[in-house]
């Protein structure tokens, strides 16, 4: 328990520090974790399922101009261990630009499972074109659980 709480407050500490903050739910619960963060061993990439809700914060999207286009897409990682999916871009159409971030979801898209994107945002104004990288996400298969383990046989007479 300690672990988690220290995460959290490790998550915090560098999203409050960083210009980017890309958060993606956890399977377990309703909170939020910080995708892109960095430990001693690599980047921690999150898993999240066509659907789920992620939200990214960066300055492009605060100081944008009033009538700014705000985009996200995710572009498939080149990664040697996934076959590529047959595409390579996919822009993220269900979105809510806040004050501070924007809010979009997962694509439901055919073969976006099981690959590894780098989530980007992309702002352009009248007068400026500004973006920002949110870092990675690994889009995983939604599959339910299986819970025939847990159950009891019938008691033998």
């Amino acid at each position: 328990m300690n672990k988690i709480w220290t995460g959290i407050a490790v998550a915090v500490a560098a999203g409050l520090s960083s210009p980017v903050c890309a958060q993606a739910p956890m399977p377990a619960a309703s909170a939020t974790a910080v995708a892109g963060l960095q430990d001693f061993s690599g980047e921690v990439v999150p898993n999240v399922v066509p659907g789920d809700e992620i939200v990214v914060a960066c300055a492009p999207i605060e100081q944008r101009e009033v009538n700014s286009d705000v985009r996200v897409v995710l572009t498939i990682a080149a990664t040697p261990s996934e076959l590529p999916p047959g595409f390579k871009k996919v822009l993220a159409t269900d979105e809510q630009v806040g004050r501070y971030g924007v809010r979009v979801r997962v694509p439901n898209v055919p073969d976006l499972p099981d690959h590894t994107v780098n989530l980007n945002v992309y702002v352009v104004g009248e007068k400026t074109s500004r973006d920002c990288d949110g870092g990675h996400l690994r889009v995983v298969a939604h599959h339910a659980p299986d819970f025939r383990h847990e159950m009891k046989s019938s008691p033998v007479s």
